[in-house]
């Protein structure tokens, strides 16, 4: 993979593998920029479910010029590695395993002395809100497109799902498609949305796949929302069906400090236009200016 294509020439690239408690191994990619400096934060950013690099290009390309950005590969995803005599049946895919993944590599990669940001989508901005909920080291604030407070399977999924082993992952990756696009995606005006998601089902692990399903089977984050005192920014798309509107209108009413910024489409959610928002909100300390709620 070639990863100058996701900064500028004169950033420094460094991509490495992390292991966790469990022993699991986490790819971890630090764009430093020429003009890293200690007195901006670090924007630590979490994927998606089983999303790839390659969806976020035009965000780390406007980010990575004048941001240090620490982009984690979360353990579902196929980059992940386990150590040699174990197999993917001796570890956990749980969100609350992913939260504490995220807080070892906190500590292990962000200096104590530097203050940071966090961002992510979907799964990740779930995990996210998660870690946030925790009594640990927080961010000066979240940056979070399109999260998931619950995961709801449709009826046939859910029940397909348990009783289909990892090796019948061909047959079960098509219905996840025929689902995405009859159910969750405009297809017709998010025609570039629905090519990645395929190239992103096409390409994952099914051995990680399931038990990582079946642990979102069920989630919800609503009763840790109240003791989340972070300031958070929630993007949504107007034409994104995949997160539901509902879903977000809960989290903003429920969330202490928070805002809401809408984006035209689920496309330019991981758009430069996204990254903007991002460095604006950054650069400005906008998030010491959202009021609490009484």
């Amino acid at each position: 993979m070639d990863l100058t294509l996701y900064t500028l020439p004169s950033t420094k690239i460094n991509d490495f593998y992390l292991p966790v408690s469990d022993g699991m191994e986490l790819y971890c990619i630090d764009f430093i920029p020429k003009k890293d400096s200690s007195s901006k934060p670090i924007i630590f950013f979490v994927a998606g479910w089983i999303s790839h690099i390659t969806g976020w290009k035009d965000v780390l390309l406007t980010l990575t010029n004048e941001y240090r950005v620490i982009y984690i590969e979360t353990r579902e995803k196929t980059s992940s590695r386990i150590p040699e005599g174990k197999t993917y049946k001796d570890f956990s895919f749980t969100v609350m395993r992913m939260v504490l993944d995220l807080h070892e590599v906190i500590q292990k990669v962000i200096p104590e002395k530097r203050t940071f940001v966090m961002a992510g989508s979907s799964l990740g901005s779930s995990v996210i809100l998660e870690y946030l909920a925790m009594h640990t080291r927080k961010p000066e604030c979240a940056l979070l497109i399109g999260p998931l407070p619950e995961f709801r399977f449709p009826p046939l999924l859910g029940d397909i799902v348990p009783r289909l082993p990892a090796s019948w992952y061909n047959v079960l990756k098509e219905l996840v498609k025929w689902y995405l696009r009859n159910f969750r995606l405009d297809t017709e005006k998010e025609k570039e949305q629905m090519a990645k998601y395929t190239n992103t089902i096409n390409a994952a692990d099914p051995y990680k796949l399931k038990p990582n399903a079946l642990g979102l089977k069920n989630y919800n984050l609503w009763d840790k929302l109240p003791f989340i005192t972070t300031p958070c920014y929630i993007f949504g798309a107007k034409t994104d069906k995949l997160h539901s509107t509902d879903d977000i209108k809960r989290l903003l009413q429920n969330l202490q400090i928070v805002a809401y910024i809408e984006c035209e489409s689920n496309k330019e959610t991981h758009s430069k236009v996204v990254a903007m928002h991002f460095k604006n909100i950054i650069s400005k300390k906008l998030y010491t200016k959202i009021k609490p709620k009484k």
